[in-house]
């Protein structure tokens, strides 16, 4: 194997990802907005040890273009 495999292989088996947070979702005119804060950890689950960290702001704008349905004709 190469390294790189045994570092893809070492990342997957050996640790957890854990995420914790609130996100708020409200409509808008022509889409979504969406905000909150999302906690994340990785931890090797081998040492018992957390690895990293991180706190993401989360503040997103969804728009959403116009859509058509379109319609049989009716006779």
């Amino acid at each position: 194997m190469s390294i790189v495999d045994d570092f893809i292989e070492n990342l997957v088996e050996r640790n957890v990802i854990q995420l914790n947070g609130t996100l708020n979702v409200s409509l808008v005119d022509g889409g979504v907005k969406v905000k909150g804060t999302l906690l994340s950890a990785v931890s090797d689950q081998k040492k018992n040890k957390t690895i990293l960290n991180v706190n993401i702001p989360v503040d997103a704008d969804v728009k959403i273009g116009q859509v058509v349905i379109p319609l049989p004709n009716i006779k």
